[in-house]
């Protein structure tokens, strides 16, 4: 013998179960809607904090380059310009060793 199986729904009930089926999955979504949004708030504040930190960085660069470039240095060279001098006379001819190394015999 078959058993059939009758399910009868009044229409108000459908419409009511239709009705509320909407916000009822809000309240089931809306925690972990929530846990994104902190973490993307999150992620947010840490480029944002690490954007602060380049420009910090950036800013302390360009006023140690200043005060470098504007710092008037008390060391004097030891060798004058090489413009300065006039470069040194030249006979043409090179000395050989060969005649003045000592070669131990008499």
């Amino acid at each position: 013998m078959p058993t059939t199986f009758e399910l009868t729904i009044d229409a108000y009930v459908l419409l009511l179960i239709h009705r509320y089926r909407g916000p009822g999955g809000l309240f089931v979504q809306e925690p972990a809607t929530v846990q994104k949004e902190r973490r993307i708030h999150q992620l947010e504040q840490e480029m944002l904090d690490a954007h602060a930190e380049v420009l910090t960085v950036q800013r302390e660069y360009h006023e140690l380059e200043s005060r470098v470039a504007s710092d008037t240095s008390p060391v004097i060279p030891m060798k004058n310009n090489k413009n300065d001098e006039p470069p040194p006379h030249s006979t043409g001819r090179r000395p050989s060793l060969r005649k003045d190394r000592p070669t131990g015999t008499d």
